[in-house]
This record gives C-alpha cells, structure tokens and sequence, in this order.
C-alpha cells in the first residue's frame, strides 16, 4: 500500500485519470463479466489488473524535457484508447440487452426534420465532396497526434499536457456513456452509401479499415467529433498556430462523420456539447489536483513555509 501511495503522491493529473478509468472499468469486468466467455472475461479482466499496476509504474517517472521518452511517458493515457475503445463492445454487452438507436433517430427527425446521416450524402452527392469528406473522417487517426508532437516539437509542454489531460477525460467520458447507454450509429442501422461515389479510393479505405476497427454501441456522443472539438478548444488557449492549422480538420471531420453515415447528426451535436463540458471539467480539475499537488510538496518533511 505504501508503494501504491506514493506513486499516486508523484502522479501527473492525466496518470490519475487513466488508472481511475481502467480501474473502475476493471471492477466491472470483474464483478460481471461473468456474461461473457470465461476466457474473454479471465483475459479482459487480467489485463485491466496489467493496466493498473503499469499506470502505477509510470506515476513514479518524473515528467521529462522535450525527448522520446519524456513524449511517451505523459502520452501513455492517449496511446491506451486504441485498447480500451477495442474492448468496449463487450462492456457494453453487461449493462444492456439492446441499443438506443430507436431514441436517437426520433431525435433526429424531431430536430432535423429528416434522418440527416442518410440524407446529406444524397442532398450533395458529388464524388469529390464524398472522397474529401472521407478523407477528413480517416483524418481523426492523425488529428491528436500531429496536435500533440506540434506542441511538443515547439517546447509547449505545459500546452502538451494540458491537451493530453484533457483528451483522457473527453475519451473516458464518452466510454463511460458508451458503456451503460449504447447506440449503434446509422453504420449499423442505414444501407452504406453505394453508386458511383463507392468507387472511391478513401471511401474504400475508410470502409476497409472500419471492418473489424469499430466498437458497436459506441455512437453516442461522437467521440470523433468531441476528441476533434477538443483539440481547438485546448489549443485555442495554449498555441494558436497549432489551432489554426488542426482547424480545417476539426470542421471537415464533423461533418464527415454525418455525410459518410457514420454518426447520426444528433451524435455530432452530442459530441460537440461533450467536448465542451469535459473540457471545462478537465481544465478545473487540472487545476485542483495541480494545486493539491503543490500543498503536499510544500507541507512535506522539511519545507519552509512561505
């Protein structure tokens, strides 16, 4: 207990967040992943234990200047989503017996007036709009990253962190919906787009690489849309160059997500509201456990009060 006390004393905010998430998601699996395959539950499970003991470890690893090492140790929390959202069709499948989609696509023709991830691409159906906006949809596989290595590249590391920080909450936020409020997304529930604008090599791409890459259940809120969201709403404080040039991204990924019938417009919409308020709460929190921080370092063994 006092190894575990004090890595959690020297714990960066977004170390905190990540062994929280995987923790309380470990809980769970633990108590009833029981409706799972016992292998799929054992494995699952086990791994959830590895996460926590590895967020521990890296807790105990001062933050580092601008090198490989140093990048890699305080954006472990981002890399970890590639796992974590894997793994949220089975977590889903514990809290629910179905999906929401029935709730959601009465919203959508209530506020939209028309189911707007079927009819967008049919209001514009021009082949080098669909390819653009496909490209922009594949574009949330590089969004963060390049935000993340312009900051860092240009010595930002306060900036750098505040965007990890912040992207952790806005991920494990959105998981946490995905988990006990399941929505497929008008992937599962419409036709694809099909014709001529098919024939396209990113639309082609896009469709390859969502083949086994999707968590069913995970549509709502749009966690491409709030991860992307996030990003300006972050670097619009910390770097204005690196906002205005992930800004193009940001917009063509939002509405890709409805054009390419990824995401109901309503999930965009949710998405953007998400991004938000997790922003909001990641940056209060930061700044408690930040302060928290400082009044133990300078209530410790041998400080002097100032």
């Amino acid at each position: 207990m006092n190894w575990i006390r004090q890595r959690l004393a020297t714990a960066q905010p977004a170390d905190l967040v990540f062994i929280a998430y995987v923790s309380f998601t470990g809980v769970l699996l633990a108590a009833f992943g029981w409706k799972l395959e016992p292998g799929l539950w054992i494995g699952l499970t086990l791994t959830h234990i590895a996460l926590v003991l590895f967020g521990l470890w890296v807790s105990g690893l001062p933050p580092r200047g601008r090198s490989i090492g140093g990048f890699f140790r305080d954006a472990y929390p981002i890399a970890s989503v590639v796992y974590l959202y894997w793994e949220l069709r089975y977590l889903a499948l514990l809290f629910t017996d179905g999906y929401h989609d029935d709730v959601i696509l009465w919203l959508e023709e209530a506020i939209f007036g028309e189911q707007l991830a079927m009819t967008l691409s049919q209001h514009f159906p021009f082949f080098w709009l669909s390819e653009l906006m496909h490209f922009f949809y594949a574009s949330y596989w590089f969004l963060l990253p390049l935000a993340l290595v312009m900051l860092y590249a240009r010595n930002n590391l306060s900036g750098f962190r505040s965007l990890v920080f912040a992207e952790t909450v806005v991920y494990f936020g959105c998981y946490l919906i995905f988990m006990f409020w399941p929505v497929t997304g008008p992937h599962y529930q419409f036709p694809i787009i099909s014709g001529e604008l098919a024939d396209g090599a990113m639309y082609k791409w896009v469709h390859w690489m969502l083949e086994d890459g999707g968590s069913k259940g995970a549509a709502f809120p749009s966690s491409h849309v709030a991860v992307a969201v996030a990003v300006s709403l972050v670097t619009w404080r910390v770097d204005r160059l690196v906002w205005a040039v992930t800004l193009p991204f940001v917009i063509g990924l939002t509405i890709s997500t409805v054009y390419g019938r990824f995401h109901y417009g309503i999930d965009a919409l949710a998405g953007i509201l998400a991004a938000v308020l997790l922003v909001w709460m990641a940056r209060t929190l930061q700044s408690w456990l930040e302060r928290r921080s400082a009044e133990k370092v300078g209530n410790g063994p041998g400080s002097v009060p100032v």
